[in-house]
């Protein structure tokens, strides 16, 4: 897919629909197309770069005290973060960072990752 520029904003492409993506990043013209032809494929915009922000799940930001808790806290955030199609990064106690990523070989690896926190 080819980058777009679209009402002065940069979108980094097109990419198959997920579940609560907004309808106005929809791509109608080739949702139509694929209807027609007997398909059923939505596909979206990319959200626009100037409105991508890099996310981090920090153990700092966790609010808590108690190691399992920050632990429990973290592992659930990647999980929102995986569900929502999101890119982020983990920050570890002690110092170790995974770098930012997305879909289930990071996700997997950055629970892998708070599974071995001792």
């Amino acid at each position: 897919s080819s980058a777009q520029v679209r009402s002065g904003e940069e979108f980094d492409g097109v990419r198959a629909y997920r579940h609560g993506d907004p309808l106005k990043l929809v791509v109608w013209k080739k949702a139509a197309q694929s209807f027609a032809a007997g398909g059923h494929q939505l596909v979206s915009r990319d959200r626009p770069l100037a409105h991508q922000h890099r996310l981090w799940l920090d153990v700092r930001s966790t609010g808590l005290t108690d190691h399992e808790a920050r632990l429990s806290r973290l592992t659930a955030w990647v999980l929102m973060a995986e569900q929502q199609g999101r890119s982020w990064g983990l920050r570890l106690p002690g110092g170790q960072e995974i770098a930012p990523g997305n879909g289930p070989q990071h996700t997997t690896r950055c629970l892998e990752a708070l599974a071995a926190c001792p």
